[in-house]
């Protein structure tokens, strides 16, 4: 039964993309004819995107301190490919991805239209490019989040937070947000956070998207600093901002209890 509950949940996620996808770009051809803004459409649909895959996949979220509203530039650690589903289902934004997921089947197409970002991590002068492109995406109807530690981990501590993709916001003085997800779970069978939600080491995704559908619930924690940051400085920035998300973050597992090494940005 509970192999079954897996694969329902997972369809349940993949048809809503589907669905609402479709009436993402139907709205939005019709209100491009009549000259209307589509922003606020967008911003809807990918909010109930978010709300209706997390349900599938029986994650409750939970919040704490004040949501950011656009514009803003947000950081965020990174933990798993739901953090999106979660982040997607509370905030008006776009995100900053790496350039591999816009080679993924479906889920790729999909993301480069709706306005992800995405960047060559192996290429140091796609940045200045990313940079210019986001300039473009901090408006009134949304904002840009980006997960500063450039990788997943098992969330044993918040990775150091990478300075390029900064460079905007330290140039323009523009103050950042900052928030921190943490999950937990449980099942009849017990469960590992770490090891179960976060995403990492070389765990092929269908095959842990699989195992996480099995989970019989999913809390997910996304805790909001009080404050911005600003600096002219953006190795500066980068250290105060993990500064900050390290001291609102309650670490998932111990170090010694992984032998991860983060990939490099």
């Amino acid at each position: 039964m509970i192999h079954l509950k897996a694969i329902s949940k997972i369809i349940g996620v993949f048809s809503a993309t589907l669905i609402i996808f479709a009436i993402l770009v139907i709205g939005t051809f019709f209100l491009k004819i009549f000259r209307v803004n589509s922003e606020s459409w967008r911003n809807y649909c990918l909010t109930k995107w978010g709300v209706i895959s997390a349900r599938s996949l029986s994650i409750n979220v939970n919040i704490r301190g004040d949501i950011p509203t656009p514009p803003f530039y947000l950081v965020s650690n990174h933990l798993s490919y739901i953090d999106i589903i979660v982040l997607f289902s509370i905030l008006k934004t776009t995100f900053i991805a790496k350039s591999e997921v816009s080679k993924w089947p479906v889920l790729g197409t999909i993301s480069k239209s709706i306005g992800i970002v995405f960047i060559n991590r192996r290429k140091k002068r796609d940045v200045k490019r990313v940079n210019s492109i986001i300039s473009n995406h901090l408006n009134k109807y949304r904002g840009v989040t980006l997960f500063a530690e450039g990788t997943t981990s098992p969330g044993a501590k918040i990775l150091p937070f990478r300075p390029p993709l900064l460079e905007l916001p330290a140039r323009e003085n523009i103050e950042v947000s900052y928030c921190v997800i943490h999950y937990g779970c449980n099942s009849k069978k017990g469960c590992s956070a770490y090891k179960d939600v976060n995403w990492w080491g070389d765990t092929p995704m269908h095959k842990h998207l699989y195992n996480l559908a099995k989970l019989s619930k999913i809390e997910a924690t996304v805790t909001f600093g009080e404050s911005k940051v600003h600096s002219k400085d953006r190795k500066q920035l980068a250290e105060e901002l993990h500064q900050k998300a390290t001291e609102i973050f309650t670490p998932m597992c111990s170090p010694e209890k992984t032998d991860y090494k983060p990939i490099t940005f």
